[in-house]
């Protein structure tokens, strides 16, 4: 057994603080220390990540260690890769073995990947806004190292948590939403159920509206997008003036009508050029 959690001091970065969540929450016995001092950092009785040349440090030059999107992994995704199934199993113990694999790559597809890329300088990933990393940096303290430290493995903890959280409830919500998925045409589907959508309709390229129900009584016909995470829709809704039409967005991409016969002949009009 491990004798304690070992990672390098000084600067931080979000890949060694989320890296070191799942590990506290694994071994929540063992103390974490933060050095780079060669004789822990070697020893094999700790658990030594992101220093140290060993399993979980990614900084050796040939180094080829990859996700599936060719962004090279750092300590976040090592660990995630090693121990997800199991942080996801201690973390939420009553969701399936399925949703459990599920979950895992999801997450590693929407948030891992992203730390690792800014950590090892992946600039397709960088965002003007302030991002996860920039706010795990803001707990750096260097006169209080080891405090900053868990500060932002606290805080960090809530961040990861709540996206897991979301991730089920997205996940088990698509699968709903794909068991009662009607399609009308190839360009027109329809949902009696709303929930989760896009990852699924993006699968089908003819695919131009949604229709779906909305919790205060009305229906809305939604644009699908031209690509993943795209505001752009493949066919805009224009501005049209009827008495069962609610709202339509001023970009087109959504618009609320009152049942769901006049969303679907709305659809289908805009998708015959013979507006109503």
């Amino acid at each position: 057994m491990y004798q304690q959690l070992v990672t390098h001091n000084g600067k931080f970065h979000a890949d060694d603080v989320f890296a070191s969540v799942i590990l506290t929450q694994l071994f929540p016995e063992l103390s974490l220390i933060r050095t780079r001092d060669e004789k822990i950092t070697d020893d094999e009785n700790n658990f030594v990540y992101d220093v140290g040349g060993g399993e979980f440090d990614h900084h050796g030059i040939d180094d080829q260690r990859q996700h599936e999107n060719g962004v090279p992994m750092a300590a976040f995704g090592l660990i995630w890769q090693k121990f997800g199934e199991t942080y996801l199993k201690t973390t939420m113990p009553t969701i399936t073995s399925d949703l459990i694999v599920k979950t895992k790559a999801h997450v590693e597809k929407s948030f891992i990947i992203g730390i690792d890329a800014l950590d090892n300088g992946v600039t397709t990933y960088q965002s003007p806004a302030f991002t996860i990393s920039d706010a795990i940096n803001d707990f750096y303290d260097e006169d209080h190292d080891l405090e900053s430290f868990k500060s932002a493995i606290a805080f960090a903890k809530g961040v990861l948590e709540n996206h897991i959280y979301k991730t089920v409830a997205k996940l088990i919500a698509e699968k709903e939403v794909i068991e009662h998925a009607t399609f009308i045409s190839d360009e027109l589907l329809l949902l009696p159920v709303a929930g989760p959508w896009k990852d699924y309709v993006e699968h089908f390229d003819k695919c131009r509206f949604v229709v779906m129900p909305r919790k205060d009584g009305n229906w809305m016909i939604q644009g699908v997008p031209v690509s993943h995470g795209s505001f752009q829709v493949k066919q805009p809704l224009p501005q049209i003036n009827k008495p069962w039409i609610i709202f339509i967005h001023r970009t087109g991409f959504m618009g609320v009508v009152d049942t769901q016969e006049h969303a679907l002949s709305l659809a289908k009009s805009l998708i015959d050029n013979s507006l109503l």
